[in-house]
Formats: C-alpha cells, sequence, structure tokens
C-alpha cells in the first residue's frame, strides 16, 4: 500500500493514539543490560529514580522483550503497597495475587508463605525454568520485615533448585535503604537484593531526545507491515523525508526553553511521561495537516512542551 493512500486503520484506533505502545530509550537499555546480567549472576538489584521517569513503562516494554526473547523464562510483577504496619499475613497474601494463585487470604503465615513457594515452584516447573524473574515496583515501600519474609522464600526456593531473580524498582528512597542496611550491617539483604544498583533516567540530552524519537520511526503496527509510527501520522510527508529523529535538538531545545524560563532548579532532565505526551500531541494535533512539504517548527514543538505540563508539573 502506497504511503499516500488511506491509514491501514483510523487515527483514533491506533496504540499512539490509545496511549497503547512502548519505545525503546538509553535508560531502558541500561535497565536491561543490568537486567541481563543479574539473570547471569543470579542477583537481584536496586533501580531507582524520579516519579514519572518512566520505570514502570520500562519494566512493562522489558518484560515484554523478555517473553520474546526468553518464552521459558517466568515472569511476576507486583506493584507494593504502603502499609502503616506491615504484617506477614498481607505480605504474603500480595504475593500470592501476584503468583495467581487461587486461595490469597489466610490468618496462619507459615500456611500462606508454604503456598507461595508451592505456587512459584510450581511456576518454575511448567516451563522448565530453573529461575523466576520478580518485578516488584514502588519497592521503597517495602519494610525491613518485608525483606526479611522475601528472603525466606528466596531461601525455600533455592532449596529446590530454583532461583528468584529479584527487581527493586522504585524512587530514590530505595537507594537511601540500601544505604541503611549497610549501615546496620544488614548485609544477607544487600547481598541479596542490593548488589547491583542503576539510577534511572529521564531524557537529559539533545541526543536522548533523538534515540527517543527514532522509536517512532521504527517502530510498526501492525509487526512488519511498513506503517511505522512516523508514516501512518504523517505518510506524505514521510514519503518526502519527514523523519522524528531528526527533531531531537529541536523538542530538546524546547523543553529547555521552558525549563530556563520557569527558572526551575537543578539540571533539566526530561521524565518520559512528559516527553511522550509532548510527541503524542504533534503526532494527533497535526497528523491532519500531513503534506509532502510538511515541517515541524519551533513554535509547534514549543506549544508541545507547554501542553506536556512539564513546567506546571515542577511549579
Amino acid at each position: 500500500m502506497a504511503s499516500h493512500s488511506l491509514r491501514p486503520l483510523p487515527i483514533e484506533q491506533h496504540p499512539v493514539a490509545l496511549r497503547k505502545y512502548r519505545i525503546p530509550t538509553p535508560s531502558i537499555a541500561e535497565f536491561y543490560t543490568l537486567l541481563l546480567r543479574c539473570l547471569t549472576l543470579r542477583t537481584g538489584a536496586t533501580v531507582y529514580a524520579r516519579t514519572r521517569a518512566g520505570k514502570t513503562y520500562a519494566t512493562l516494554f522489558l518484560e515484554s522483550l523478555l517473553q520474546s526473547q526468553r518464552p521459558s523464562l517466568p515472569i511476576l510483577r507486583m506493584r507494593c503497597q504502603y502499609k502503616r504496619i506491615p504484617t506477614e499475613t498481607a505480605f504474603f497474601s500480595a504475593l500470592l495475587t501476584m503468583a495467581r494463585h487461587k486461595a490469597t487470604s489466610g490468618r496462619d503465615p507459615t500456611q500462606l508463605r508454604q503456598r507461595l513457594t508451592a505456587r512459584l515452584l510450581e511456576i518454575a516447573d511448567e516451563t522448565h525454568s530453573d529461575s523466576i524473574l520478580l518485578f516488584l515496583d514502588e519497592a521503597q515501600h517495602l519494610s525491613y520485615s518485608d525483606f526479611e519474609w522475601l528472603r525466606d522464600i528466596h531461601d525455600e526456593l533455592e532449596l529446590s533448585g530454583v532461583c528468584a531473580v529479584t527487581m527493586l524498582v522504585g524512587q530514590p528512597a530505595l537507594r537511601s535503604k540500601k544505604t541503611l542496611f549497610q549501615r546496620d550491617g544488614e548485609e544477607q539483604i544487600v547481598a541479596r537484593f542490593m548488589t547491583e544498583e542503576l539510577p534511572f533516567h529521564g531524557v537529559r540530552s539533545a541526543q536522548d531526545c533523538a534515540t527517543c524519537l527514532q522509536g517512532y520511526d521504527l517502530g510498526e503496527y501492525l509487526d512488519h507491515s511498513g506503517w511505522n509510527h512516523t508514516r501512518f501520522f504523517f505518510p506524505r510527508a514521510y514519503d518526502a523525508g519527514l523523519r522524528l529523529v531528526a527533531e531531537g535538538t529541536s523538542l530538546w531545545e524546547s523543553f529547555d526553553v521552558a525549563h530556563k524560563r520557569a527558572r526551575l532548579s537543578g539540571e533539566l532532565e526530561v521524565p518520559m511521561e512528559y516527553f511522550t505526551r509532548a510527541v503524542h500531541y504533534v503526532l494527533l494535533q497535526y497528523a491532519q495537516n500531513d503534506c509532502a512539504n510538511f515541517a515541524f517548527s519551533t513554535s509547534i514543538w514549543d506549544d508541545a512542551v507547554d501542553v506536556s505540563g512539564y513546567v506546571r508539573a515542577r511549579n
């Protein structure tokens, strides 16, 4: 189908319009490298960043990537909830829900722990895997007791020949917990879950912008259809040479101008939420302007940065 013909589906049904798409970023690439190393070394890691930096987005991206590259690797993901007073029953019930066990409640923590261990071993057996990957999001909410209970599960699995590789993903307070554990001599927790660590970042340069924008030039829906995201929204301009990757410097400069004009503190680092909002706005707002000589302008990107809410979120 030629680019100048009708799009293969209505714009409102495209994953970008529905916000159901993912693109790789430089920080995700670093996260993936760390993840592969942890799977090889059979050890855990902490990944931390400011809110809205894209940590949860990254775990979903990597989960999908690993499912295609390592289909036999069981992957479980849980969002940790803040508990004013942590209890064993609540902790193991949450993990049983993560493991999709039919019976997640009970009053006896020992019984719940045994049920969880049996379920995890069952999952490993079903996939013929000697490893299970656990993503624990918002892990800064985990207490000292939670870590001890989690360590017990790891030890019980290891006795049966299964290694649980746990990726703790959270806010910078998670890094502070490691410091406290080290100060207090809790080496068993640090060695099990925090040997490796990675500060996760948003977009920090024009090059980062270009790398992320290239994801729109390369990412397709449907796969192998030839309809990458940029082409879908601007088919005529794409045929004439338009590529989002070339707009990295322009978009970065628009964020930089907004950052300085608002006198925001610190170096510019754009959380992925605001970056994708800006791009999302431009694709949907200007798709109707598609033509062979369409080109992005400074005013378009300035408008997109304003719509993204980056400055308002920081003020």
